[in-house]
């Protein structure tokens, strides 16, 4: 990883919200980027779009991450374009703020498991077998929020439990790889407005919008806000182990202290017409 000039990055689920937003500031810095989703239009349109930023290119491949296969046929694909991969990023999954554990349906839970933990465990085995055939590589997993593994958000006790075994699954592929050119962490973005935060709000009612719309103003980002540092993050992290996390508790606290005790108001769903 030393000297690196230009990285080549894969990131899954990167077709919209985050992982798109990450795949955007890799290549404004000059590094190539492979793409993917389970919708083959999905990745086409994504990597349409892509390939008008910057110099650097934009690939894609589909890949259901449930399917270790499908995992090992992106990185193979990524090879065969570029040559190697440097960076790996398991982002795809899927979040869910609706459901107490208790009345979460059944479907879902096999959908956040699935895609958020096996897919999490699936892409860390191929990325790590590919890093210690080449010598070298970054494996990041995404925790989403702020995970810390202290604060409980109302709603997400499922999605949470998966995060937290990728925080365990991180830590032990750290434990289990020692060699300083392999570098292994872990990503809390914050809570980023996304299609998928949309998706969740349809099936709000009016009222319980309104009530919770002043806490999201001083909690969420755009993904636009959020993506830029964590990319810097990544390229200039040397530190097997780091959770680079965007939404710290002291930055938390000074949020909420501007908007009770500064009046500093935000409001970031104008934007959309909210």
């Amino acid at each position: 990883m030393q000297g690196l000039i230009v990285a080549i990055v894969v990131i899954t689920g990167s077709t919209r919200g985050i992982g798109h937003g990450l795949a955007v500031e890799f290549l404004k810095r000059g590094h190539n980027v492979v793409v993917s989703s389970r919708g083959e239009n999905d990745v086409d349109k994504a990597v349409s779009e892509l390939a008008t930023i910057g110099t650097a290119k934009a690939a894609g491949k589909t890949c259901d991450v449930t399917r270790k296969p499908d995992v090992q046929a992106l990185w193979d694909h990524a090879v065969a374009t570029f040559g190697r991969v440097d960076f790996w990023i398991n982002n795809a999954g899927r979040a869910t703020s609706r459901y107490a554990v208790h009345e979460l349906p059944e479907e879902l839970v096999h959908t956040l498991v699935d895609g958020n933990l096996k897919g999490s465990v699936f892409g860390s085995q191929v990325a790590i077998c590919g890093f210690r055939k080449q010598g070298f590589g970054a494996l990041y997993n995404m925790l989403g929020g702020s995970f810390d593994g202290k604060r409980l958000t109302p709603n997400m006790g499922v999605y949470s439990a998966t995060k937290a075994g990728d925080w365990i699954l991180t830590k032990y592929l750290v434990a289990e790889n020692r060699n300083p050119e392999i570098v292994i962490g872990a990503i809390s973005p914050g809570m980023l407005i996304t299609q998928n935060w949309f998706d969740e709000q349809k099936e709000m009612s009016q009222e319980d919008w309104l009530k919770i719309r002043p806490v999201l103003n001083i909690l969420c980002d755009y993904v636009e806000t959020s993506t830029p540092w964590l990319v810097e993050q990544m390229l200039a992290n040397r530190k097997s182990g780091r959770r680079i996390a965007w939404m710290t508790t002291a930055k938390l606290l000074r949020r909420f202290a501007n908007a009770k005790l500064l009046g500093q108001k935000r409001d970031l769903f104008t934007r959309f017409g909210l």
